[in-house]
């Protein structure tokens, strides 16, 4: 018999099965589903003796597995069992070292082939060392724990300073954490509830933090996550203590917020930065390449406060989600210096730190996706005043792969984007939807598409083929949608009207026909009727070199039984459509890239005259265009925002929720060219 090894230890064929199998039931691992039955042993590692299976069926039978069939084993059904009888098991299940990064690639195929390996992983990872939680756990420090399993250890917990008259006043739910480079680098704190927002500011004050990482939202699910600890209006003091806490400055970002802010104790004050990230729901994961670029501003702030105090990083309990951060954080920078990623051996450091951290194994499974991007992907950015010199080194074909600089990033962001299964647009293909799109291949996924709330008859869905696409500065920015068909045009305007876009850019001129019928009134009807409950009025109309613009008034009629009975009033709205006219159809990019940079700015200042609803943005498919239109849009606003360059991740975020958007490398190409018009002829100088 074959020697195996499993969790270091030498033992045969069986043994190893048996151990195996002890160590998945015992850890939990149940509720998977096999493929194959035990039969199929014999194909994964010869013939099965009568007496492997007697044991399985022992097993099966004890009721620590309902049903041997619905339990996934990928030992016995995969190629790991032939590694296992080959000696090779211990390195297949879990890593003796760190995994150096031009190996990663083929660490993150394995485990993506076998889920065991990442399951094994993060158990063995869980088994912390035990530590006592005396000073947490006294009567005194109850109420100053939100989750009373997750608190701090106190060989590692952060100490404050001792009130005089008040008992256990040095006690705050935070551990200190060693980074890579740097001992006691973090500080991991459970996120303030209403007792303990003083004693939060006065551990920023004593351990001169200069940078708070947030990872939740006040609010999640109806439930406090975390009490919001800083004042809500710009320059007005607030008192916590001895401390006065004053917002100074706030800048809103798609998927995060920035905030300055300054305490004062006595005659000394301090100014300090607050990195909020909102886009983190309880129990999933956000999108890597969003953590990413959060993780990339913390950088810049912990870089201008090199010696100071530790950086404090809390979400609701200060384990799950800032677990997960901090080992992202700590691998990356242990791939800055030593070329390698280490993910298993920082979990076990973090969990000897502190207990909960990297709460699930989605968690866990997320920190690889990450690592595995930011590996990939590295840093796309470069300042505007280097862009010129940029758009000349994308254009040099590589003579040995053939490829310039945009065909490889453009291969490596269609290589990584988001895979959508039926499942996860499942409102587009119910049958009652499916006539409903163009394309049955483009629909968007229930997670991110705008739902249809006006009632317009009993028949009627919410569903339109639309998705939201965030922007730079907003989650949500944007609407992309196809151009209306005879059926969904009335569910057009109950877009528009439901989620009050008063902005629509139109980025194609079909003639009207059957198959693109015109979805407003024109000039000369100036009113028309959609369907029972619509009627768009027209205001006012513009015609400028290739654009067009007109204003519209939408009035919509109350039919559904109870709003009429609630006395429900709809209150009419206003909105204006964009269409560029020099675009034709056939063609990738517009006769006029001047016209669609103008374009946007004239959008733009709609929008800051009336209001910053979604913009819905449309072309015949929903995918062609519109990618080009809102991906520049974004990266402009990170030119006029951050003097950066990023168009890169600018057309990763536009297809993260619709794949098919910025469709071709010509399209890619153009979102460029779109960034560089609007520096040369907008910005005032390089």
């Amino acid at each position: 018999m074959d020697t195996a090894f499993f969790l270091g230890r030498p033992m045969n064929s069986w043994d190893f099965l048996d151990a195996a199998y002890d160590f998945l039931v015992r850890e939990d691992f149940t509720g998977f589903k096999v493929e194959s039955g035990i039969e199929d042993l014999g194909s994964a590692m010869g013939k099965v003796p009568k007496k492997g299976r007697k044991m399985f069926q022992k097993r099966k039978s004890s009721g620590t597995v309902t049903s041997f069939k619905k339990l996934q084993l990928s030992l016995l059904n995969t190629d790991i069992m032939r590694k296992a009888c080959t000696g090779r098991a211990s390195n297949t299940l879990l890593p003796k070292k760190p995994i150096e990064l031009s190996r990663f690639p083929e660490y993150m195929e394995m485990i993506r082939k076998y889920d065991v390996i990442l399951r094994t992983e993060f158990q063995v990872s869980s088994k912390g060392e035990s530590h006592s939680t005396r000073h947490a756990s006294k009567s005194a420090n109850e109420i100053k724990n939100s989750y009373k399993k997750l608190v701090p250890f106190d060989y590692n917990r952060v100490v404050l300073e001792h009130l005089p008259g008040i008992p256990d006043s040095d006690y705050i739910n935070a551990s200190y954490i060693d980074s890579i480079l740097k001992p006691n680098a973090y500080i991991a704190a459970q996120g303030p509830n209403e007792f303990t927002i003083s004693d939060f500011w006065r551990m920023v004050w004593e351990q001169e933090s200069y940078v708070i990482v947030m990872l939740t939202k006040v609010f999640d699910f109806i439930r406090v996550m975390c009490v919001q600890y800083w004042p809500t209006d710009l320059d007005k003091p607030e008192e916590y203590g001895n401390l006065e806490i004053t917002l100074l400055a706030e800048e809103q970002l798609a998927n995060f917020f920035i905030r300055t802010v300054k305490i004062r104790k006595g005659n000394e004050e301090r100014e300090i930065v607050q990195l909020h990230y909102t886009n983190w729901p309880s129990h999933t994961c956000p999108f890597p390449s969003a953590l990413l670029e959060f993780r990339r501003r913390v950088q810049v702030y912990m870089m201008r406060y090199p010696s100071t105090g530790p950086v404090v990083v809390h979400c609701s309990d200060g384990c799950g989600r800032t677990g997960t951060y901090l080992c992202i954080e700590a691998n990356l920078l242990l791939a800055e210096e030593d070329f390698c990623y280490d993910v298993f051996g920082y979990a076990k450091k973090l969990r000897a730190s502190r207990r909960g951290m990297i709460e699930t194994l989605e968690h866990y499974k997320f920190i690889y996706d990450a690592l595995e991007e930011a590996n990939i992907c590295g840093s796309t950015w470069f300042p505007v005043n280097a862009l010129s010199q940029q758009l000349k080194y994308k254009s040099m074909k590589n003579p040995v792969t053939r490829m310039n600089e945009y065909q490889r990033e453009y291969q490596k962001i269609c290589k990584n984007s988001s895979k959508l299964s039926i499942g996860d647009c499942a409102g587009g293909h119910r049958p009652e939807n499916r006539d409903k799109n163009r394309d049955v291949s483009i629909v968007p996924p229930d997670n991110f598409r705008p739902y249809l709330t006006s009632f317009q008859s009993n028949d009627n869905t919410d569903y339109i083929n639309a998705v939201f696409v965030d922007g730079y500065t907003r989650s949500k920015e944007y609407i992309a949608t196809e151009w209306p068909l005879q059926r969904t045009v009335q569910d057009f305007w109950s877009l528009v009207y439901d989620h009050d876009c008063n902005t629509v850019v139109v980025l194609c001129n079909p003639p009207a026909s059957s198959t693109y019928p015109p979805f407003w009134p024109s000039e000369r009807e100036k009113k028309k009727k959609y369907g029972p409950v619509f009627t768009v009025e027209l205001v006012s109309s513009n015609h400028y070199p290739n654009i067009k613009t007109w204003i519209f008034k939408i009035l919509k009629r109350v039919v559904s039984l109870t709003e009429l009975m609630a006395g429900v009033k709809a209150e009419p709205k206003t909105t204006q459509v964009f269409q560029i006219t020099c675009w034709p159809l056939g063609h990738k990019v517009p006769t006029s890239t001047n016209a669609v940079v103008e374009l946007m700015n004239m959008v733009e200042r709609w929008r800051q005259r009336s209001a910053y609803g979604p913009v819905i943005v449309l072309s015949t498919n929903g995918k062609s265009r519109v990618g080009v239109y809102c991906a520049a849009c974004v990266a402009i606003e990170q030119v006029i925002q951050h003097g950066e360059v990023d168009v890169f991740q600018a057309v990763k975020t536009v297809r993260r929720h619709r794949p098919q958007l910025v469709e071709n490398m010509t399209e890619y190409k153009y979102c460029y060219d779109l960034v560089l018009h609007y520096v040369l002829h907008y910005l005032n100088s390089l």
